[in-house]
Formats: structure tokens, sequence, C-alpha cells
């Protein structure tokens, strides 16, 4: 597709792990502002032993112009089999190749695309037409004061910091193209600044007004919303023996709750182990195969195991979940999955994961009804799409945006059930909601109440004569056990009538060793007894 939009890929300065280009069949791939791949995660073909931070494997294009690419810290280079790539092997990846042992691999005749040469300012190589893409050289060049370093020209004092990667533009932390470690506010830095630091005055430690945050390879003052703070860093799930408080990862007083990992696919042999879970670290997918179970097929095309069909009634297992850290992929249908009330509890979905159209939710060409996610409160970071749901109803009337945090993200409503038709069926919010939406008919599945709410339920009033009382800010609660019907506040001392016996002020099931039961009321024994 010639029209293909790839303009995204000019912003992109830096990547963590690696790039693959695979099966691209363009005519040219334009990187003009990335600087450095760090190899944090590599990438393996199962028939080679190498890994690698850039891989380029069958494709059609006849360029790949990254010219500001000036370091891979970690992991080889690998071009197989692209026969219309041209100017690749003119470069001199020694001058970008940073990590020990590092090589680049070639896997096809050169013999052939290699036409275009270099523009006539080029000293070496290039990575495409024009004097806009010669190679940059900051490395092989340098002195040998330089210890294997970069440097901005070749006199002994012309040597970067060490900090620095890809080059710079003179001798200090700040003059850096690119960081080896971690930037924080155009300098270059081996850590960043810790958040707590030893007082030697008063022989302990102390808020640092200055610490920061590592994410990634930058120092922030805070961690983006999706992510959680712990021991001055960003992560996506906080460690053993920790759990998530406000954004924090802070030690679990006592048992912590039960964190499991998430799954590609939930299936009939990994569903029970989600028992007792109350956090997924990552994400749920559901499809159906689940429901019909399937033959895996590994990519060397041999078979892996088969997994039996499972009922719908055996994802109750999730009723324990509060929280999903990653995305919730519903892609399924069986005649008796026809809402999401396994998932009650669930109050918090991350997207620190997001699956397609950025979603954290995605709710796509199911045999839903309705939703059911009466707990759902907060839906941190990425997009809501629910698509293609031909008989479900309530979920455009949802007020998402009082779920959904992240301004940067839409939510995506399209060709789910005619609300015209889910009127017609009485499919409608119950009379108690508020105008907020409701996740499914009844009383207890409001987004918010129009009068009172009763545990979960929607209720017009706080009636005393069914054994409830206003608890203020439009809140009933029940009356203490011991009240027979009505009472007028929380406690024992506030029914209207006992249900068993009354001791002064207090309702009670039986009298205590020093007084006896007299007409519905504790009297005191005599004195002498």
């Amino acid at each position: 597709d010639k029209n293909l939009d790839l303009s995204f890929l000019q912003y992109i300065r830096e990547v963590t792990g690696y790039v693959l280009i695979s099966h691209v069949d363009v005519k040219r791939i334009v990187l003009p502002s990335l600087q450095i791949i760090r190899g944090r995660s590599l990438f393996k073909l199962n028939v080679r032993d190498e890994e690698f931070a850039l891989m380029v494997t069958l494709s059609k294009m006849e360029n790949l112009e990254a010219p500001s690419l000036r370091d891979i810290l970690v992991g080889n280079v690998g071009f197989f089999n692209n026969y219309n790539l041209c100017h690749i092997r003119t470069l001199n990846w020694d001058e970008i190749l940073s990590g020990p042992g590092a090589k680049t691999i070639y896997l096809y005749n050169f013999t052939q695309p290699e036409r275009p040469s270099c523009h006539e300012s080029c000293p070496e190589g290039c990575w495409g037409e024009g004097p806009h893409n010669c190679q940059k050289f900051s490395k092989i060049k340098c002195s040998p004061q330089c210890h294997q370093g970069r440097c901005f020209g070749s006199n002994p004092r012309e040597c970067c910091h060490l900090f620095c990667a890809g080059g710079c533009t003179g001798p200090k932390q700040s003059d850096c193209l690119a960081c080896r470690n971690f930037y924080d506010d155009g300098i270059c830095k081996q850590e960043c600044p810790p958040m707590m630091r030893y007082n030697p005055a008063t022989y302990s430690w102390e808020v640092n007004p200055e610490g920061k945050y590592a994410y990634g390879a930058t120092c922030v003052k805070n961690c983006p919303e999706h992510l959680l703070k712990d021991n001055g860093a960003c992560v996506r799930s906080c460690p053993v023996g920790k759990k998530s408080v406000n954004g924090e990862c802070v030690p679990c007083d006592g048992p912590c709750p039960k964190n499991c990992p998430g799954v590609d696919i939930v299936h009939s042999t990994n569903i029970d182990s989600f028992k007792g879970c109350t956090i997924i670290e990552g994400s749920i997918t559901i499809l159906d195969t689940s429901f019909q179970g399937y033959q895996e097929v590994y990519q060397n095309f041999s078979f892996g195991p088969h997994y039996q069909p499972f009922h719908p009634s055996r994802l109750e297992v999730f009723s324990t979940l509060r929280e999903i850290t990653g995305y919730l992929n519903i892609q399924a249908s069986h005649p008796d999955f026809k809402n999401l009330s396994y998932f009650r509890n669930l109050e918090t979905v991350g997207g620190r994961t997001l699956t397609e159209y950025f979603a954290a939710i995605y709710i796509v060409k199911t045999s839903l009804t309705s939703l059911g996610l009466r707990s759902l409160k907060r839906v941190e970071f990425g997009s809501v799409a629910i698509l293609e749901n031909q008989d479900l109803c309530f979920a455009s009337q949802i007020d998402w945006r009082k779920v959904a945090n992240s301004s940067a993200h839409h939510i995506l409503m399209q060709s789910n059930r005619n609300e015209s038709e889910c009127k017609a069926e009485g499919l409608v919010c119950h009379s108690e909601c508020a105008s907020d939406g409701c996740w499914g008919a009844g009383p207890d599945e409001c987004v918010s109440c129009k009068s009172y709410r009763l545990g979960e339920t929607c209720v017009s009033n706080c009636n005393s004569s069914l054994g409830i009382y206003d608890a203020g800010d439009k809140i009933c609660k029940h009356c203490h056990e011991e009240c027979d019907g009505a009472c007028s506040g929380p406690g024992p001392r506030n029914c209207q009538k006992c249900k068993h016996i009354r001791d002064g002020p207090f309702c009670v099931r039986d009298c205590p060793v020093s007084k006896y039961p007299q007409d519905g009321q504790c009297k005191s024994c005599h004195e002498n007894c």
C-alpha cells in the first residue's frame, strides 16, 4: 500500500527493546529521529542462536533510512532475505554496535540489490541517497584516550563523557546526543537522584526534595498514572511481599492479596489457576476457542496440547477478582454467555498493557446482552472499545468518562444492538438509576443512584419499616441484627423494638449474668446474689 501512513515513525527517538521489520513491502522505511536501540529485550529466531536488537527480514523495501542511529547498546544486527534492500552493506556497523561480541549477519547475495551509490559528500557508508543519509562517526575514529567510548573529534581531549551513548557535541554530561543509562533534565547520569537521602547530622533517612523516579531511561518527578511507584522506579507490578496502595507498592500487612499472572487465552487447563485471585498481573483474554476448545499449533507446525471445551459457568472463578493490571479482552459467544457478572467485583482495569485500538477494555463480537461489571470504577489508561455485539444493550447509556481516566484515549461504541430494540424489550436501566447509565437491568446494576444506595442496590428512600436507616450522603444501611424491624440509627441502642430482649438502651440476645429477663427487659439481680 503506497498510501500507508507511516508518519508516526518520524517521532521515534529511542527503542528500549528491539526493532523487527518483517514482510514489509513499502518502498522506504524512514526513521529519521531514531538515535539509540538499547536492546533490553532481544529478538531470537528459533533456528539460530543469536539474539538481535535490529532484524530486517523477508521485506521487499528498497531502503531502510535511519541516519541518526548512532548506538545499539546490546544485541546483534541481522538482514535476512531482503532482496531489494540497498545501501545497508555500505555501513560500518562497528561504529554503531556497542554490545560485547555484537556482530552483523547478512543472509543473502548482495550483488544485485546494491545498485545506487552513496552521495559524493559521504566519507564512507550511507543509509540511502542524498547527503542527509551519510553515516555519522563518533566511535571508530576516536583517539585511544577515549577508551573505546564516543568522541566529538579525533583529538585526545575530544572524548565524550562515559555516560554518553551515540556521540556528543562536547565533553560534559549535558553534551550527550543520548544517554547510556538515565536522562535527567538534559544531563546524562548513572542513576536517578534517590528518593531518600541520609542525613549524617541526625543519623536518619529523610526525603530528598531532588529525588526522581526511574521511568525507562528517563528520570521523572512522578510516574505515569498507569504505572506504580516502587523504590524510586516506575513499575508495572509490585514485587513479592508488596501490594499496590494509591499507586505505590507498600509492604503487605500480613498475607498479601493473591496476585496471579495473566494469560494469553483463558482455556480449560488454566482457568482453575485463577481461584481466589484478587489481582491479575497482566491481561485476560476470553475467545470463542476458550468455550469451544482448540488444538494448539506451534510456529514450527508441530502440535501442542489439545484444550477441552468448557462452560461459561466456570468463569465464576473470577468473582474474587478486584483488579486487572493489563487489559480485559472478550471476543467469545456461547448460548449461556450473556453477561460479565463473573467479574462483578472487578474495580480497576489498569491498562499497563493494551490490546487493539489501544484498548484496556475490548469487547467485540460476543453473545453478551449486558455487561454486568457493576463494581468497575476506574480504567486507568487506554481506550474502551465495545464493537459488533449484536445482542448487547445498556453499554451505550453508560457515561464512560466517569470510569475511563485517560483523556488521550477514546470510547469506541459501534454496531451493538439498537437502543430502540432494547427499549422495546424492556432492556433499559432501572428507574432508580441516575443519568450516568447502568451495567444491566436491575437496581443493583446502576453506575450511580438517583436517590439512595443500600449496599449495592439503588432504592427510592431509607424506609425504616424495612429495617434500614438513613446513614447520610444518600446511603441507607441495615439496622443492627438485634433490632426487630425499624431503627433510628446504627448499633443496638437505636432499635425501635428488640428482636430478643433490651438491656437498658441496648438490644441484646441474652441478659448478662448479673441480670435476669422480665417483660422484655433485663433486670438487675438482688444485691445479695
